[in-house]
């Protein structure tokens, strides 16, 4: 999730939209087992649209732009190379008493009858990271707005989740849809809400309950 992914990454949504497909797929997950957080995360692009943007010759080291600036072993991250889409996924293995600041930024947080569990993909992709003026702002928020980034949390982290959102400011939080997949559960961003991140606080997800967790 470096910046030469943000390049052409406009023309990338407006191709996809125009071929009613995506142009990328990201997942992230957090669970917990033998005594460790397990975080995982998968950024996938689709290698026609990446043709048809010309970003071609992007395609080739994803894992080695992404492994420049972050904490991150090469050892974590796994090349993703099918007929179809180009990327990679990477799964880490934390100590909950680890005292590496990155390592904590990757951990969830509770506090009452709420958990926080970040959510590193806005940092990359905000439109002011991207350099987009005003009128490319709304348009590709437009383009995204069917477009949604998957995030799931383990039952082993949070047992019941009554309500899920972004908060903002002056108390007016964004809810975002969450579904139970059994073990786990499933909380959908739409890409859309990144084009309006000065509202939001967009690093962590609230999960609330309906008592102390």
């Amino acid at each position: 999730m470096k910046k030469s992914f943000r390049t052409g990454f406009v023309a990338l949504i407006i191709l996809a939209t125009m071929m009613l497909t995506s142009c990328f797929d990201y997942v992230q997950s957090i669970s917990y087992k033998n005594g460790k957080y397990e975080v995982y995360y998968k950024l996938t692009f689709s290698k026609i649209i990446m043709a048809l943007a010309g970003e071609e010759s992007q395609e080739d080291d994803l894992i080695g732009e992404f492994t420049e600036d972050t904490p991150f072993e090469r050892g974590d991250i796994t090349e993703v190379d099918t007929d179809i889409e180009k990327g990679f996924e990477i799964r880490a293995f934390i100590d909950p008493k680890t005292e590496d600041e990155d390592e904590k930024s990757m951990l969830p947080k509770k506090s009452g009858n709420k958990c926080y569990i970040p959510f590193t993909f806005a940092e990359d992709f905000s439109s002011d990271d991207m350099g987009l003026d005003d009128d490319e702002t709304g348009m590709a928020a437009v383009m995204l707005s069917s477009v949604k980034c998957r995030v799931l949390v383990s039952k082993k982290i949070i047992q019941n989740v009554s309500k899920a959102y972004f908060e903002g400011k002056g108390g007016a939080n964004y809810s975002v849809p969450f579904y139970d997949y059994g073990d786990s559960f499933c909380i959908e961003v739409p890409m859309a809400l990144l084009m309006t991140s000065p509202n939001y606080r967009l690093d962590r997800i609230v999960l609330e309950t309906a008592g102390e967790i």
